[in-house]
């Protein structure tokens, strides 16, 4: 199987020739192999250049890109101000939803700018270098996620309370802007959409906040962007199986879904979101980012490695990733001692 017939099959859970091997790896990988970090994200040759060289030597089975995009590329041209530091994530350094008055001032913003043309350069060089025998995932963002960028966490939460029709107002325009750029990628030669929902995730609001803020915009987004050809796939924090979210989002047309940390030190385990979705959907794994691969040894991460391959033997539909995005300064060790647990693990059924 190449990478693209070994992620298909996992989703479709089917039986794969060995476990697939998608971590979020964008930033160490920017680090490791950029001229810049700041280049490799968000920059389409750099860019390229960066993923082409990790995804070839550690035999990952996609390429992930979107940090830069959900961090400073979108905010700035939904009118935020952003900073780009050479060796760390964008900036927000201004939002744009100060007031509800300038909720509906977002329809006059264009999604073409010169940095968004150049980060959908890079992906479509990426398409055309794997000449899709690698598929391209794009790290996408919930409408609700946007609006915290564009007005601020502890105001959005604050909004929920105070101005709750400014909330889906605000939605009901991001919406639109996710359909639009998501299209975009998917006409660039994306297959599959991360789509990234930590900003209503249970340790940030309640889940009857999430069904009525945001359960209605995430499934326009999510069945639109299915239907033009995307596979869909959710990621939150929080016990999203106990707080019914995992029932939401199998409702909408999403193909997988990525649980993500409980807390900075635990992470959900696999076998009760299994349990829960059975061989309905597909799930993808979550190795915590914060703990051994970031502060530990590379004998521990190959460890906590071969625990979370271990507690997935046998299923149907499982691919391996880790519980969000990896820190720019994740030792080289650490992600190798990882990645090759993941190669080498005896996984074929």
């Amino acid at each position: 199987m190449n990478s693209k017939e070994r992620m298909k099959a996992a989703i479709m859970l089917q039986p794969v020739d060995k476990v697939p091997n998608a971590p979020f790896y964008e930033a160490p990988i920017c680090n490791y192999f950029g001229k810049t970090f700041r280049g490799a994200l968000i920059e389409d040759h750099a860019m390229a250049e960066a993923h082409i060289r990790g995804v070839e030597k550690y035999q990952l089975d996609w390429v992930m890109v979107g940090m830069g995009l959900i961090g400073g590329i979108l905010p700035e041209a939904l009118g935020c101000t952003v900073n780009y530091p050479e060796d760390v994530f964008p900036i927000i350094e201004k939002t744009t939803i100060q007031s509800e008055d300038d909720v509906e001032t977002l329809v006059r913003y264009s999604l073409q700018t010169d940095r968004m043309e150049r980060f959908v350069k890079g992906v479509s060089l990426l398409h055309d270098y794997f000449r899709g025998e690698v598929p391209i995932a794009v790290e996408f963002i919930s409408p609700f996620s946007i609006a915290t960028r564009l007005r601020g966490t502890n105001e959005i939460m604050d909004d929920l309370y105070q101005h709750p029709a400014m909330v889906h107002r605000l939605q009901e325009l991001l919406t639109v802007v996710d359909i639009e750029l998501g299209k975009v990628f998917l006409e660039a030669g994306v297959q599959y959409i991360f789509y990234g929902a930590d900003m209503e995730c249970p340790l940030l609001i309640s889940p009857k906040h999430y069904e009525e803020f945001v359960h209605p915009y995430t499934s326009r987004v999510i069945n639109a962007l299915s239907g033009a050809g995307g596979t869909l796939l959710p990621h939150m924090c929080g016990n999203i199986v106990d707080t019914g979210i995992v029932d939401l989002l199998m409702e909408t047309g999403c193909r997988g879904i990525m649980p993500g940390n409980l807390t900075q030190a635990e992470v959900l385990d696999i076998r009760k979101l299994k349990a829960k979705v059975e061989d309905r959907i597909c799930i993808f794994d979550n190795l915590n980012p914060n703990t051994s691969l970031l502060i530990g040894t590379p004998a521990e991460t190959a460890a906590e490695t071969q625990a979370h391959l271990d507690r997935a033997k046998g299923m149907h539909g499982y691919i391996f990733t880790s519980a969000g995005t990896m820190a720019p300064t994740t030792p080289q060790t650490n992600f190798e001692a990882m990645n090759d647990t993941v190669v080498n693990y005896p996984w074929a059924r």
